[in-house]
């Protein structure tokens, strides 16, 4: 019996080992998991970008911005070139270097996450040289998700990362060798590790924090909210959309957006059109329109007048607040395709045949001559 209990445990001692991978343990952020924004030279804001988290610079001393930038009321502090900065760095510097290490990653080729690439991924550690996020890319499943990036991160516009069966934002780590820059209106999840710098630009999200250990931080009327002050409990919202039906050229077509399970959520729904016949939504835009958010409930992008034939695709959006997550439909979802016809032939008048003429003239003949011999008959009688 206890021979049969040891081999038992050596079984299960194995399988325990093979479910436990190195990436299975969080990367200990230290005290830079204070900071939703941490620069190395510089930090800057453009516009009333809100950070959940304290605000940090070191070596270098420049904050500028706030105002009209700000901290969430009792979530952190500034800090520009202090000790705590200081330290920060430091905590920061341990953390990359954790997170690079990382060994058996799993590649992903060509850097592609989202339309055309890696559209869904479980827990685990992703190598990459250039990375790429275009369209939705999902995080499904408890546990901590890290990406190698050897290379630069770019996100595109309306872009985003949707977290999924027990995901949190505490758990993701993007490890970038060089810079990262987020794209308009895109949707981030994670902490953010640049060796460089990282660029946000106009109203791109993060449900994480933006740390950079070298270069600037920039920001543009974004909503960064650090997972250690909300990050990893932000209220998972859902957005679920309806295009309106197909029209001919020339006409107008919009996008309807039904935001769910927010906790009073503000920041802004932006609606990006794709097409025609773009079938990744990995081209330029071809129409884009942002609304801001007032609670739960239904919105509405502007109307776009289509001017060409094929197939239009709608993405929404939702850029997340402090205490609400990002959430974002993806390329081709159900109820979020338009088709463009070409106009109506406009009907013309029918030109009447020479027959049908003839006809025609034969009867207005004959009633001339009736009524010629309709005359003559009243003056004989």
């Amino acid at each position: 019996m206890f021979e049969f209990n040891s081999r038992a445990l050596v079984i299960l001692g194995f399988v325990a080992a093979a479910a436990s991978p190195a990436y299975a343990q969080n990367v200990a952020l230290g005290t830079a998991g204070n900071f939703g924004v941490l620069g190395g030279s510089a930090v800057t804001s453009t516009g009333p970008s809100v950070v959940t988290g304290s605000v940090g610079v070191s070596p270098g001393t420049a904050i500028v911005g706030f105002p009209p930038g700000s901290i969430l009321a009792g979530s952190g502090a500034m800090h520009a070139g202090d000790a705590v900065a200081l330290q920060a760095q430091s905590d920061l510097t341990t953390a990359y270097n954790d997170a690079a290490g990382r060994p058996n990653c799993t590649p992903i080729a060509g850097g592609l996450l989202g339309a055309g690439g890696a559209t869904t991924l479980g827990p685990g550690v992703y190598c990459m040289g250039t990375g790429s996020l275009t369209g939705t890319l999902t995080l499904n499943g408890p546990g901590t998700y890290i990406f190698q990036i050897g290379s630069s991160l770019t996100t595109a516009s309306g872009s985003s990362v949707v977290l999924l069966g027990g995901a949190q934002a505490c758990g993701v780590f993007w490890q970038v060798t060089s810079s990262a820059t987020l794209g308009t209106s895109s949707a981030m999840a994670g902490t953010i590790m640049a060796l460089t710098s990282i660029t946000v630009t106009t109203n791109a999200s993060m449900s994480g924090s933006a740390l950079a250990r070298n270069g600037a931080v920039t920001l543009d009327s974004n909503n960064v909210s650090v997972c250690g002050a909300g990050g990893g409990g932000l209220a998972p919202t859902t957005i679920t959309t309806q295009a309106s039906p197909a029209v001919a050229i020339g006409g107008s077509i919009h996008d309807t957006a039904f935001l769910a399970n927010g906790v009073a959520p503000t920041g802004t729904i932006t609606f990006t059109l794709f097409g025609p016949n773009d079938a990744t939504c990995s081209g330029a835009p071809a129409f884009a329109s942002t609304v801001a958010v007032a609670g739960n409930g239904s919105y509405n992008s502007a109307n776009f007048t289509v001017a060409a034939v094929g197939t239009y695709r709608w993405i929404a959006a939702y850029s997340g607040d402090a205490a609400n997550a990002a959430s974002a439909t993806a390329c081709n979802d159900p109820n979020e395709s338009v088709i463009i016809s070409a106009a109506a032939a406009v009907a013309s008048t029918p030109a009447l045949s020479g027959w049908l003429l003839g006809l025609l003239a034969a009867a207005l003949a004959f009633g001339a001559f009736a009524a010629i011999v309709v005359r003559a008959r009243s003056q004989v009688h």
